[in-house]
């Protein structure tokens, strides 16, 4: 991501041409209609699709023309693909907060807690917590549309099985359970770790974390926190349940749910949908239960959440028109269950519980409302460009030396923490 960054501060300067394949053109930015890109897949687009053909047929503002992000691969490059090539939107969606704080450090995206209404926005959207943690200096270089928590799946029939009438909230909760249900690499308590890849990070030890210290954050300016307390806590559970054969290295592409291999994993709300049409059988049996910690929240705990956001691009004409349109479907209730319905992710709104207009989807959905009770708890990615950077120093320095038992949690968090402050010293 460093050498993106820095390759698009040259190109932007003027050195485009060193971009194989981008035109030295700009596209000719047009006042007569916005443009919007959204994230590629079904769901989602169908809800552009109607939530477009409702504002352009409402003449409430300047037309909207969207088309989902133009990608082969990851959105991130195609969004840096287009900006030197003159070629981005005005608008676009599937953000996370760390490439929105890249862009925000290219001068690329507005401010959008400038534009007018935005404290509307947030106040009708109850949105006040949420937007904590995308905002940066006074500035929000991102709205985030939907927040998915993780949360911890539990096989219910084996937690009563072994004792448990609901799923463990604390630490000494799941050491009981798996002294009661874990056999000795056949069968394990839970899935600590989600993988190997940065960004699995995101779904083991920053999700514990989260919920060990309340939200607080791990990363600050140039500066890593998470060698502290809460840290220490995070790290000392993920180790006592690898050096008692409590979970497993790796569990290969097996769902352990599924099998009973693990009874708990970590999941976001994602995983309903691809549950209910491989695994119906085992969603039925899922309890959802929160991220552990030493003790149990008071109420719904702290966690990651899994968001993605919009930005509106600097390069728009049509910058102001483009937060209207936003602030119209982010502000309609109607379209706000539509979103809902169409792809089982969570509004980013403090209030799905409480507002009628969503409390019948909720109603026959305990998953769902399990994941909607977390929304505005649940804390996004650090706001930093060098979000993989960082995370890959969290893998090879912290989380995989805890899998071994090459380090003690202590040493394995100071040494993870002193590279990445060392790393981000050079690079900021």
């Amino acid at each position: 991501m460093t050498a993106r960054r820095d390759l698009l501060r040259l190109a932007l300067g003027g050195g485009a041409a060193l971009f194989a394949g981008c035109s030295p053109q700009h596209a000719e930015k047009r006042t007569d209609r916005i443009r919007l890109w959204v994230a590629p897949n079904d769901a989602e687009e169908g809800f552009w699709k109607l939530a477009v053909a409702r504002w352009n047929a409402s003449g409430m503002g300047l037309p909207v023309h969207f088309t989902t992000i133009p990608t082969a691969g990851s959105s991130e490059d195609t969004v840096l693909s287009a900006l030197v090539a003159g070629t981005e939107p005005d608008l676009s969606t599937n953000i996370f907060s760390g490439f929105a704080v890249q862009l925000a450090a290219l001068s690329q995206v507005e401010d959008l807690a400038a534009m007018p209404g935005y404290a509307e926005l947030i106040a009708k959207r109850h949105m006040q917590a949420i937007t904590a943690g995308w905002t940066q200096d006074g500035k929000v270089c991102a709205l985030p549309i939907y927040s998915s928590p993780t949360l911890l799946w539990w096989r219910a029939d084996l937690l009563e099985a072994h004792g448990l009438g609901a799923p463990p909230r604390t630490y000494d909760e799941v050491y009981r359970f798996c002294q009661s249900y874990a056999r000795s690499r056949s069968r394990y308590g839970m899935q600590v770790v989600a993988g190997r890849s940065w960004a699995d990070r995101w779904f083991d030890f920053i999700s514990f974390y989260y919920a060990a210290s309340g939200g607080r954050p791990y990363l600050e300016g140039a500066r890593a926190l998470y060698d502290n307390q809460p840290g220490l806590e995070a790290a000392t559970f993920m180790d006592a349940m690898f050096r008692r054969g409590w979970t497993a290295l790796d569990f290969d592409a097996e769902e352990p749910l599924v099998s009973g291999l693990a009874a708990g994993a970590v999941r976001g709300p994602w995983d309903v949908e691809r549950f209910a049409k491989l695994y119906p059988q085992t969603l039925s049996r899922i309890e959802v239960g929160p991220m552990v910690a030493r003790a149990a929240s008071g109420g719904p705990g702290s966690t990651f959440s899994d968001s993605k956001g919009v930005v509106i691009f600097k390069t728009s004409l049509v910058a102001r028109e483009a937060f209207a349109f936003l602030a119209w479907v982010l502000g309609e209730e109607d379209l706000n269950l539509l979103w809902l319905r169409r792809t089982g992710l969570s509004p980013a709104r403090g209030d799905l519980l409480d507002n009628p207009r969503f409390a019948d989807y909720y109603r026959t959905s305990p998953i769902a409302r399990a994941y909607a009770e977390h929304v505005a708890s649940a804390r996004p990615p650090a706001l930093s460009e060098h979000t993989i950077d960082i995370q890959k120093i969290m893998t090879a320095k912290l989380v995989e030396p805890l899998m071994t038992g090459q380090q003690r949690p202590a040493a394995a968090l100071a040494q993870a923490v002193a590279q990445t402050n060392k790393m981000l010293a050079v690079r900021m």
